[in-house]
């Protein structure tokens, strides 16, 4: 297992930055995901890593040996690529042989590495298929088979599950999982896929712009926030604009028209009165039973309820902000509320995020 360390890590490509001052420190044998949309500098992130691109400045370790400029083959990691890049030619067996062919292992050597590979991705008497021969999630385990038989230091998958439809992308990642946790090779994770992420992740890195925004384990980034743009991009929240009344004790409390509300502020902020501020609060944070205190009572007007299996969705209109709240009926008390019926909800501090605002470009 090894342990990846980037240290102010820079890339440009002309005027563009395409990566600005990326530090991270992968553990040994962790999955640990880049997060971030499109044109982010995720990829090239991953690319740096695996010695395709060259750094403008910072450095890259592998362990404690700096790999910076090493070429991707003395590195010995191995990546999955978007598109699989399987040879049409050449069957599933001479796909996943092929590495081990370049690096001139004996034959009988490559028979039985190819054969245990083919069994932990469960493809058993597939040897002799060519890729077009097979399913996209089939091929997709060829190219997984392909970066794993030749043992590498570390796993490089870059949006590996983009190419397969949803119910294949499921099954996919959690073999994944499961192969890594078996294996327990660093691995190394590029999407903008937050549910894949959120799944798949020890760890992970918000990108935007270049720059690591926060890196934490799932449930820290999805419920801890540190900036209102990961606040907007990882899954579903409220957002809306208050100004700051009272701060004290990282506790804030905020007002828009006739709302008032409590939230929790993170220790490195300081807000004054009358600061302009984002109210962040998950759809799930609501509470039908009173909560012990300290707590925010909302009442509102239920204008859409929409039952959805494991919970119901309700959109409520509270002193004219539209408000999304889940209720989960299989819980004591908990019915799905009438249309136009009054509902009073509660949000204890904690539930509630109250952070610096910023301009958000969607």
């Amino acid at each position: 297992m090894t342990r990846v360390t980037l240290v102010e890590v820079t890339k440009r490509f002309g005027k563009t930055i395409a990566v600005d001052r990326v530090s991270v420190e992968i553990k040994e044998g962790e999955l640990f995901t880049l997060l971030g949309p499109s044109g982010c500098g995720k990829t090239t992130t991953l690319r740096l890593i695996a010695g395709f691109e060259i750094p403008d400045s910072g450095r890259i370790y592998f362990d404690d040996q700096d790999v910076t400029y090493l070429k991707p083959y003395h590195r010995n990691t191995a990546m999955v690529f978007q598109n699989y890049a399987l040879w049409p030619h050449m069957t599933v067996y001479d796909n996943i042989a092929y590495g081990l062919k370049l690096r001139k292992i004996p034959k009988s050597e490559i028979r039985k590495r190819v054969k245990e590979v083919l069994e932990l991705v469960k493809l058993e008497g597939l040897e002799n298929r060519y890729p077009s021969q097979l399913s996209g999630g089939q091929q997709q385990r060829v190219a997984l088979a392909r970066a794993l038989v030749i043992e590498p230091k570390v796993l490089l998958l870059d949006e590996p599950l983009s190419n397969l439809d949803a119910k294949l992308r499921v099954g996919m990642r959690e073999e994944i999982k499961k192969l890594q946790r078996e294996l327990g090779i660093t691995t190394i994770y590029v999407t903008h896929d937050q549910e894949e992420a959120m799944c798949l992740s020890d760890r992970m890195a918000v990108m935007n712009n270049g720059r690591v925004l926060q890196i934490g384990t799932p449930k820290d980034i999805y419920f801890h926030p540190k900036n209102l743009f990961i606040a907007w991009f990882i899954g579903k929240t409220n957002i809306f604009e208050a100004q700051v009344e009272t701060y004290k004790d990282y506790i804030a409390t905020a007002r828009r028209g006739d709302l008032v509300i409590s939230g929790v502020v993170d220790s490195d902020v300081r807000l004054n009165k009358g600061d302009k501020v984002a109210v962040v609060i998950r759809p799930e944070s609501f509470m039908v039973k009173e909560p012990k205190p300290p707590y925010n009572t909302l009442e509102g007007i239920v204008e859409l309820s929409m039952f959805l299996g494991d919970h119901v969705d309700v959109r409520m209109d509270v002193n004219g902000l539209k408000l999304l709240a889940y209720l989960y009926p299989g819980e004591e008390g908990v019915e799905e509320p009438k249309l136009m019926s009054k509902l009073r909800l509660y949000l204890p501090y904690d539930r509630v995020r109250i952070l610096p605002w910023e301009e958000l470009e969607e």
